[in-house]
């Protein structure tokens, strides 16, 4: 039943944006993507409603508002109360740390002073190219730091790959298939895995939206991979988007069972609740959360999302 009335809901949500006047200039497939994205706020206002409709004696509409309530809210719903994963121990427990740091505007300062109180083992910063990554490296003791862009490229085109020394004798290396050029780190600590730092097109524009399935579904072929890789970046994507979940394989999001996944990441200047979780940390399905913390970061329209988890071992079933 639910399923069918979830069904309903997101077919008059297509319809509804088929419909737009063509004078409005607005591209339809990249609004669905943009309303998809805020379901749970919108399945939350239309429980308001539902109230307001009840309290005036509406009885009709306010049973249909707390039904379309519902089938927004659900789904957010149950990942926020899902219990965490079983996990296989033997891997090595990794921090990694993912912040977009707004076409390199993000206070350098502040970020190396939460680098430096977090140690994490691999950091992530998307919109990021050489230019921040040297002048980060300086305020900070044993880090190491790759780009994936050279120098005299644009910030925004860019994403940045530091290492700590725990992270070990790492390589790196530029990867392709997407729009904007990731980084693909191996070795080390991670041993045969892959983390991926990454930076997917946002779904703004027919072509940028085209773009983003492409990434998601390049993603989705890394994470049915073995060993499962770590994806670590700005996916502009949250769960609701069913591209996102297919994309997961035999990974899943960190925040999986912690609680802590309804805290929005961007922008920064919304609060927390009001705002979505479009930066991610993918992980082997079967590892286990230590640690998932979202943070502020000065100058950036992002939150940075701190994560520690352990891996698991390499034996065929702890892949």
């Amino acid at each position: 039943m639910f399923q069918r009335v979830q069904r309903t809901v997101d077919a008059t949500l297509r319809t509804t944006m088929q419909m737009l006047p063509a004078r409005w200039r607005i591209d339809r497939g990249s609004a669905r993507v943009g309303a998809t994205a805020v379901r749970p706020h919108l399945g939350t206002a239309a429980l308001g409603v539902a109230g307001v409709l009840a309290l005036a004696g509406r009885r009709v509409p306010a049973t249909a508002a707390v039904a379309a309530g519902l089938v927004g809210t659900a789904p957010a719903v149950r990942r926020l109360s899902r219990r965490p994963p079983s996990s296989a121990a033997g891997g090595p427990v990794v921090t990694v740390l993912v912040a977009n740091v707004l076409l390199g505007r993000a206070d350098c300062t502040a970020l190396a002073a939460l680098i430096a109180a977090e140690r994490p083992d691999l950091a992530v910063l998307p919109e990021a190219g050489a230019g921040y990554r040297d002048a980060l490296l300086p305020l900070l003791d044993g880090y190491r730091g790759w780009s994936s862009v050279p120098p005299g490229v644009p910030e925004g085109r860019g994403t940045v790959v530091l290492a700590a020394p725990r992270a070990g004798d790492v390589e790196v290396r530029p990867g392709e298939g997407m729009r904007l050029p990731h980084l693909a780190v191996t070795g080390g600590l991670l041993g045969p895995r892959t983390l991926y730092a990454v930076h997917t097109s946002a779904p703004t524009d027919p072509r940028r939206l085209a773009s983003w399935r492409d990434e998601l579904a390049l993603i989705g072929s890394w994470t049915r991979a073995r060993p499962a890789p770590i994806v670590a970046g700005d996916l502009n994507a949250v769960l609701d988007h069913r591209r996102l979940r297919v994309a997961l394989g035999g990974c899943r999001d960190v925040a999986e069972g912690t609680g802590h996944g309804a805290a929005g990441t961007f922008p920064s200047s919304w609060p927390r609740w009001a705002g979505i979780r479009i930066d991610h940390v993918l992980v082997p399905r079967r590892s286990s959360t230590h640690r998932y913390a979202v943070r502020e970061l000065p100058g950036s329209d992002h939150r940075a999302v701190l994560v520690r988890v352990a891996l698991p071992g390499q034996a065929p079933d702890g892949y």
